[in-house]
């Protein structure tokens, strides 16, 4: 039997960079933080070590079970966060979301709808892949295959493959400031040369849940799959995948602290 959806999201937490992206952060203590798409709670459990005041946000309970047993003292709810607005989680000071934004390939309108929540002044910090399967080397055969998938994917609205790319520029057309944007290392997504076993099982871990792929891909998704898995064995093995570290904050104006002051004061007064 393979590992757990738990199981799996808790391995991936020893190849992310989080503390390089977290130190990034203009975090200040007691301030109410939002993890979007918390998972299995990870990045909330820092951030309230360091000091901030977290509320994790996921739609999958079975993630949120596992991330209450691991982080007691941060509150965790269950929610699409499609639907997030001020008024019903008040008015906040940061958002996280790592490894959120591609399912959103029409981003703007989503950020727009979540700076929204953030106080004048508040900030953003987002966390994406880009290009997933820019592996080499890589059958000819299947390049067309990616190509066309990940169109598809988008045009559906399931998912951006590349939206790594678009995160600056999302967030600018959303009316944020940028303050920053890098690629953080990685080392199950960009790494060179044969991957560890680890990472090799955590691959083939994540082409079996990608149920799109299996679909678009029919009777050649075995032989997909085996390709790529020689891939990342090859001793030549690079990647061009980055995953990519942007933070904004929403402008600090008069009209828009009017704003936010008023819908603090009236979830305050509806206890959201």
């Amino acid at each position: 039997m393979g590992a757990s959806l738990v199981d799996q999201y808790q391995r991936q937490a020893r190849w992310r960079r989080w503390s390089e992206a977290l130190a990034l952060l203009p975090l200040e203590r007691g301030q109410r933080v939002l993890d979007l798409g918390c998972g299995v709670g990870e990045i909330a459990g820092r951030l309230r070590q360091l000091g901030a005041e977290v509320v994790g946000v996921d739609a999958n309970e079975e993630l949120l079970s596992a991330a209450r047993l691991s982080y007691p003292d941060v509150c965790f709810n269950c929610a699409d966060i499609r639907e997030l607005a001020p008024e019903t989680v008040g008015i906040v000071d940061g958002i996280w979301a790592s490894f959120v934004a591609a399912y959103f390939p029409d981003l703007t309108p989503t950020l727009a709808r979540w700076s929204a929540c953030l106080r004048p002044g508040g900030w953003m910090a987002l966390v994406e892949m880009d290009d997933l399967f820019a592996h080499e080397p890589f059958p000819n055969e299947f390049r067309d295959d990616i190509a066309r998938f990940y169109e598809e994917a988008k045009r559906a609205g399931r998912y951006d493959f590349e939206a790594g790319r678009s995160l600056a520029g999302a967030a600018r057309a959303a009316g944020l400031e940028l303050l920053h944007e890098s690629v953080l290392a990685d080392d199950e997504l960009s790494f060179a040369g044969a991957a560890k076993p680890d990472v090799l099982e955590a691959w083939r871990s994540r082409l079996d849940r990608m149920g799109g792929l299996k679909a678009f891909l029919g009777d050649r998704f075995t032989k997909f799959a085996e390709a790529f898995a020689a891939t990342l064995r090859s001793d030549h093995h690079s990647s061009r995948t980055r995953v990519i570290c942007v933070i904004a904050q929403r402008p600090n104006t008069n009209a828009t602290k009017q704003r936010a002051d008023a819908i603090s004061e009236s979830s305050r007064s509806t206890g959201a």
